[in-house]
């Protein structure tokens, strides 16, 4: 061997072995970002209400799959104008990191737009995915796509979604107005109408059930658009695997999969406004089993991510103002949390809204006359009776596993969600 060769022969050695202590280096020392970030989001994720779903689950020794994240903190949820949010003011703070006035989607003081999340995420190459056990043009859902003065203005709403550039996974409720509004009439002669259409500046595939979006190939770039009925989707565990009455679950299982796929890595919110929905008409039972699929949902994600995702599960407002009163056994559960108690008065209670009994209620109670007598075994009486209940003032629970959520401890506002996830991207 000549000296020539033998000498870049030590030179090639010595570059990979260098090349190799670089690589351990920077594997070991730098910060890499989450290849998958999940974001959900619900009302009344507070202290009280995990307390009393946890008791409706299995009594007071019952766990809750959030109750295993390692990182919590307290989120303030102030609007910019009032000390109480409403869904709209809520969901920007955390899709923009802005507080804006109750009512307004992603416009700050002066007018501007404001970027959401899932904007941001696609500009940085990430695939991007949206869930809603809601509808679509939802104010909570339409933070990550619309700019608006108005968020009540469902017109609007809907304008700004169908030329808004597709993300690449939606599922939500919907209608035929929003199908018709997006180029098509859905599906002809009961069959699902999956060819790509017109949307935005883009193309996408229109969806319009569960079984159709597990056929989908995971494989495929087209943007998805699924528009379910929001009677479609299961509020208990019996909907889990079941494509004719699917899960939150199933939802986010299969948006897992299609997102996966990208390379850079993917961002997916899911948002439950169903869970306030109940709220609103005081119903505990169906906020509870709400909260339940909620929670079962995020196990599977997490489940499905793998172990070095960052998930964050946020609050956003409270609804309602319920409160579990009495002294439970520590067995009771389900159907016994709801129920007069031992001592005979009702054990949830509400601070706005209708009221709630499953069995009819007579004209004196409706009239609030009835002089603090009970009228049947699942009364829930409120305080102060409204149409349906109203906001009321209380942080929310913020909860993270992976990496970034270490960020999550004490007091924090609700728009450091952005800030966090953001960092992440």
């Amino acid at each position: 061997m000549s000296i020539k060769l033998r000498n870049r022969l030590i030179a090639l050695v010595c570059l990979i072995f260098f090349l190799s202590i670089g690589a351990a280096l920077f594997q070991t020392t730098t910060n890499r970002k989450p290849f998958a970030v999940i974001l959900f989001i619900a009302d009344n994720i507070s202290p009280s209400n995990l307390a009393a779903v946890r008791l409706f689950s299995g009594g007071g020794d019952a766990r809750l799959h959030l109750e295993t994240f390692p990182n919590t903190a307290i989120a303030r949820n102030a609007a910019n104008d009032y000390s109480v949010p409403d869904s709209a003011s809520a969901s920007t703070a955390i899709a923009s990191g802005t507080r804006v006035n109750r009512g307004v989607l992603c416009m700050d003081a002066t007018g501007a737009s404001l970027p959401s999340l899932l904007e941001e995420a696609a500009t940085r190459g990430r695939a991007t995915g949206l869930l809603s056990t809601g509808t679509l043009t939802g104010p909570s859902v339409a933070a990550y796509y619309s700019k608006t003065l108005n968020a009540k203005d469902t017109t609007m709403l809907l304008t700004q979604f169908t030329a808004h550039r597709p993300f690449d996974f939606v599922v939500g409720g919907g209608s035929d107005e929003l199908i018709a509004a997006m180029g098509t009439h859905g599906s002809r002669k009961g069959t699902n109408e999956t060819n790509a259409k017109p949307y935005g500046s883009g193309t996408l595939s229109i969806i319009r059930s569960v079984a159709e979006l597990e056929n989908q190939p995971f494989w495929k770039k087209t943007p998805t658009l699924g528009v379910l009925p929001l009677t479609t989707l299961s509020h208990s565990g019996l909907g889990d695997g079941n494509p004719e009455s699917p899960s939150l679950s199933d939802l986010v299982r299969i948006a897992i999969r299609n997102l996966q796929s990208n390379g850079k890595g993917y961002l997916l919110i899911v948002d439950d406004p169903m869970i306030g929905a109940a709220s609103s008409s005081n119903d505990a039972e169906s906020m509870f089993g709400r909260m339940l699929s909620f929670d079962r949902a995020v196990a599977t994600a997490r489940r499905y991510a793998g172990d070095k995702a960052l998930v964050i599960v946020t609050g956003r407002e409270n609804i309602g103002g319920m409160t579990l009163n009495g002294y439970p056994f520590l067995r009771d559960k389900g159907i016994s949390i709801l129920v007069l108690n031992n001592d005979g008065y009702p054990s949830v209670c509400w601070s706005t809204g209708p009221g709630f009994a499953s069995e009819k209620v007579t004209t004196e109670y409706r009239a609030g006359k009835t002089n603090g007598s009970s009228v049947g075994i699942l009364t829930q009486p409120t305080a102060f009776r409204l149409p349906s209940s109203v906001g009321t003032a209380g942080d929310v629970l913020s909860l993270g596993v992976g990496p970034g959520s270490e960020k999550l401890h004490g007091f924090i506002d609700l728009t450091a969600i952005h800030r966090i996830i953001s960092e992440a991207l």
